[in-house]
């Protein structure tokens, strides 16, 4: 078990100890305990994730269920599998690893069958209302808020300070006036938690958690203003589409009567209580079972409707001037990104001995120089075998660089507009490439230009495009464990584009997402090339649409198979490798 946070083993061992005391005297057999905060986040600072006080494991994506009789478990897929085994204390925890194209959800479900689990608390502040109910058809399941939790496990608290930005129209291309008129019409209200969503409506950015450009907020969003819900604020708010309350968000019960008593609420109703309201949407994937039950107790049930997807429909697609702010900052990201390339290559050319830390930070500094506001993910640096761990997360001030290694660089920023860069390259960092080096890094790059220059109808699924991804990895025999791509927006991974081997979800034009392909060989070293790429009509071609790259940092040659190359791969990659020239971010074409 190795230790990256602040957990101590012992504590571990006591936080365990504590909520299996407490599902006895509440009868209890089990406990789900998710990765969230109270807003659903994915990422979320350390501190604020209560499945990490009963795992000891610090990944941003898993699941937890403490079973009364036996070991933690820990579900896991495979961007996580190698990094908690090395983190996990197997005596206290148990990982299963979900195998690719079962999602966690999936496994927690057949754990709860196979070991007859009866009776499951939750934190109904931390669970979404879907999985609650997914939960229901299996056992009975017990709501407890937090306040019932941290009496018996010591939860840490944070502190949030950071200024409200409002962004100019020209970034984002639409008002919030505008935007409400698409999303609700008079007599109607849509309830909003997901935090992306409520600064893609209100224009505003605050980067007040770690890794992301939102700020916490509740919103309640009529035809006319949205009604936000906030627990401090520093200065005013100049929009005039919206209205401010102050309070708790374990009080939305205030908030919501608060609502009622604005003046000018809804002007085409007669007054100004729930009963005039018709429709209430809210999404049960992104609001939490606490919220829902007081939006129940305040509107009426029979008022309320499901829309899963929430405002992701709307914000997934972007307009005009959200691509031209989204390359923008790519384009700084990319320099950030060749900047520590080439300074890493340059150091293990001049012989200066250096770390994965010392990577780590230079990357981040990289980006600080270039105007980021904050990283958009925690940077994976990783070098020789640490490449392998697909989200690598701990870079050792005692693993140094050398010659002929293997390195991972998976990074990404937030600028101005506040909109999420991604962009991972793999390189070698100096001397010789093995021939394995070079066999994973050339067929990785071959599925990468074969996806990113792929030609497809309308409306295709993004499991067809994932399936071209992988064909040149599966025609020697590989594979990855993870998917091939996810959207980009606000927040680093948004909804509306997803490209891997179960995704349904068809490809739109004006939606931006990843396109990430990988090898990663445990003991050796992996592989992984990601661009960002806006989905966009083709020019010549009636109904169809293809790739256009939002990323131009050119790839490593020195680890390029040639003779692996097809003549049109080849021609896609000078192509690419002259797009990047042009911007003074090509390792082939310098200039």
């Amino acid at each position: 078990m190795a230790k990256n946070g602040f957990l101590s083993e012992g504590q571990l061992q006591a936080n365990i100890k504590a909520l299996k005391s407490f599902m006895k005297l509440r009868k209890l057999d089990s406990f789900y305990l998710s990765s969230s905060d109270i807003f659903l986040n994915e990422y979320v600072p350390l501190e604020d994730c209560h499945r990490y006080y009963l795992t000891a494991f610090t990944g941003s994506t898993a699941e937890c269920i403490v079973p009364y009789d036996g070991k933690v478990i820990l579900f896991v897929d495979g961007r996580y599998y190698e990094q908690a085994d090395i983190e996990v204390d197997p005596e206290l925890v148990h990982v299963f690893k979900v195998p690719y194209g079962i999602s966690l959800r999936q496994a927690m479900k057949e754990v709860i069958l196979a070991k007859k689990l009866q009776v499951m608390g939750v934190e109904g502040d931390r669970i979404d209302l879907s999985l609650f109910n997914e939960f229901k058809t299996q056992l009975r399941v017990e709501p407890f808020n937090n306040s019932e939790l941290s009496s018996v496990i010591d939860f840490k608290t944070l502190s949030f300070d950071k200024k409200i930005r409002e962004l100019s129209l020209s970034l984002v291309g639409e008002s919030t006036k505008d935007k409400l008129k698409r999303l609700v019409k008079p007599g109607e209200a849509f309830f909003i938690s997901a935090l992306d969503s409520i600064a893609w409506l209100t224009n505003m950015r605050r980067f007040e958690l770690p890794n992301q450009s939102t700020f916490r907020a509740k919103a309640l969003a009529t035809s006319e203003s949205v009604y936000l819900l906030m627990e401090h604020i520093e200065g005013e708010i100049k929009n005039e589409s919206i209205e401010l309350s102050l309070g708790k968000f374990s009080k939305l019960e205030d908030f919501l009567n608060d609502v009622k008593d604005y003046e000018n609420v809804w002007k085409n109703l007669s007054n100004l209580n729930p009963n005039s309201i018709e429709h209430v949407y809210y999404s049960a994937n992104s609001t939490n079972t606490a919220d829902y039950l007081k939006l129940a107790e305040h509107f009426g049930e029979e008022k309320l409707i499901n829309k899963a997807e929430g405002l992701v429909p709307f914000h997934a697609l972007k307009n005009k001037a959200e691509l031209q702010s989204m390359q923008d900052s790519f384009d700084r990201g990319d320099t950030a990104i060749f900047q520590t390339i080439s300074w890493v290559k340059e150091n293990v050319k001049n012989g200066v001995e250096f770390s994965e830390l010392d990577f780590y930070h230079k990357t981040n500094e990289f980006y600080k120089n270039n105007g980021a506001l904050e990283q958009s993910f925690n940077t994976i640096s990783a070098i020789g075998a640490n490449s392998s761990i697909i989200h690598f997360s701990s870079p050792s001030a005692d693993v140094a660089f050398a010659k002929d290694q293997l390195v991972l660089l998976d990074s990404g920023g937030y600028f101005e507009s506040g909109y999420a860069t991604d962009t991972t390259r793999s390189f070698l960092s100096g001397g010789s490439a093995s021939a394995r080096q070079k066999e994973i890094y050339t067929l990785v790059l071959k599925s990468i230009l074969h996806t990113q220059n792929a030609v497809f109808p309308e409306n295709t699924w993004g499991s067809v495009v994932d399936g071209v991804a992988r064909q040149p990895i599966f025609k020697e025999g590989l594979n990855y464990n993870h998917g091939t791509g996810h959207g980009v927006g606000i927040n680093v991974h948004e909804g509306g584009y997803r490209l891997s081997t179960t995704s349904n979800i068809p490809l739109k034009e004006n939606t931006v997402g990843s396109i990430e392909p990988g090898i990663y060989i445990p003991g050796f070293g992996g592989v992984r090339l990601e661009n960002v790429a806006a989905v966009e009509r083709h020019p010549v071609h009636k109904n169809m649409l293809k790739f256009r790259s939002m990323v131009f940092v050119g790839f490593d040659h020195d680890l390029i198979e040639v003779e692996m190359l097809s003549k049109e791969e080849l021609t896609w990659l000078d192509e690419y490798e002259k797009e990047c020239a042009k911007r003074g971010r090509s390792f082939k074409y310098k200039t």
